[in-house]
């Protein structure tokens, strides 16, 4: 813990992990809020589906392209526009019963507006703490970021019992413009300049790290799709289900805090990995009991946070500064497809063998994901060793 405690006292790390965890919060409550708004106004799950996944489709879109403007047009002009853009069209959803296509519209336009704060916080990351503190801060936002997916979907079925499913999305669209504010008065923020890519746009992708990378987030959170999906298909409670789920985060949050800071050499995501291979393997033992799902969800999420902070860790000290932040937009939007694929081939799955093929999916995504991070482990950075020391870079204030 010690590692921590030195880290949370370097100027700025808490109050900007902080601010970027309020401001991503939303994209916790989001899949629930819309889907329990959208599915009260219409009496439609489809609709709602249709519009969640217009929503998906919109953020794959804009990750790279806002990403990479904020080199262009500066953190604060590009997160600012977007944040108020993406909460009035949340707004436009809570308040006004729009026709289905309009909706689908607003919940579009949502994605395409979603403010890149992971992008931006992550370039900002190797100016606040010496190289070897990175991995243990990259680490930190792992851990965190499982806050937003365990209270998040609470927070929203709360408000919307206890209220209303417009109050749930209008709380999610003051909480993203609150939060971008909050964001952007942190000092660091307000004085850093990130230098304007020279490459065309995706001209990043063609760095192995980055396209690897790539490759491994969308494998890697397309499990959790398997994971979800199966879980709540295979247990008729959904009280329980959302435990089990639960169970997986729990791991993450106690594995990111014990393991993220060990992470020294490259056979440390192959390590995590196989820890989260051996949660998937062991749920077959018996893959209907809720107790025994749990504690196997819990072991394979010991490696999650871990592996998702080396992977941002990677990319941070491996590519230019002026390049990061596309990049980080790229694998984002990996992941959104990574969670989609896995979640449509989880549902075939059900319909067409049994709830439980689910987790065989998850299990085939943990596979490959191990496959590939073995196969490319020459190519993968010792972030014990190799680190360049980014502290020292020059904050300079925008004009």
């Amino acid at each position: 813990m010690g590692t921590y405690t030195a880290l949370l006292k370097a100027p700025g790390v808490v109050r900007i992990v902080t601010s970027q965890l309020v401001a991503r919060f939303p994209f916790g409550m989001m899949s629930l809020a819309f889907v329990m708004h959208i599915e009260h106004v219409h009496a439609s799950y489809a609709i709602a589906g249709i519009a969640l996944a217009a929503e998906t489709i919109g953020a794959a879109i804009s990750g790279p392209v806002l990403s990479r403007k904020i080199g262009a047009w500066g953190v604060k002009r590009v997160i600012l526009i977007a944040a108020t853009l993406s909460g009035l069209a949340m707004a436009s959803i809570a308040l006004f019963d729009s026709p289905p296509l309009v909706m689908i519209v607003l919940a579009a336009a949502v994605g395409l507006t979603s403010p890149p704060i992971q992008a931006a916080v992550r370039t900002i990351y190797p100016t606040l703490v010496p190289r070897k503190q990175l991995t243990t801060l990259f680490s930190l936002d792992a851990t965190a970021q499982e806050m937003i997916w365990v209270v998040g979907p609470l927070l929203a079925t709360i408000l919307a019992a206890q209220v209303s499913t417009a109050f749930a999305v209008l709380v999610m669209a003051g909480l993203q413009v609150v939060g971008a504010i909050m964001f952007l008065g942190n000092r660091e923020v307000k004085e850093i300049v990130i230098p304007k890519s020279t490459r065309k746009m995706g001209g990043v992708l063609k760095n192995r790290i980055v396209i690897v990378n790539v490759i491994l987030g969308m494998l890697l959170i397309g499990s959790f799709s398997g994971v979800e999906v199966g879980s709540v298909a295979i247990l008729d409670n959904k009280a329980l289900a959302g435990a089990v789920i639960a169970a997986l985060s729990l791991g993450s949050l106690i594995g990111g805090v014990f393991l993220g800071p060990r992470a020294r050499t490259k056979w440390a995501l192959s390590k995590y990995l196989v820890i989260i291979l051996v949660g998937y393997g062991l749920v077959f033992i018996n893959p209907t009991d809720p107790i025994w799902m749990g504690i196997c969800f819990f072991i394979a999420g010991i490696g999650i946070a871990p592996a998702l902070g080396v992977l941002g860790a990677i990319v941070a000290t491996s590519l230019k500064m002026s390049d990061t932040a596309e990049a980080y937009g790229w694998i984002a939007t990996g992941q959104l497809m990574g969670f989609a694929a896995g979640a449509a081939l989880a549902g075939i799955a059900i319909e067409t063998v049994s709830p439980e093929s689910a987790l065989l999916i998850a299990g085939v995504f943990g596979v490959a994901t191990l496959l590939v991070a073995l196969m490319t482990v020459e190519i993968t950075p010792a972030l014990g060793k190799t680190m360049a020391d980014t502290s020292s870079i020059t904050i300079i204030k925008e004009t």
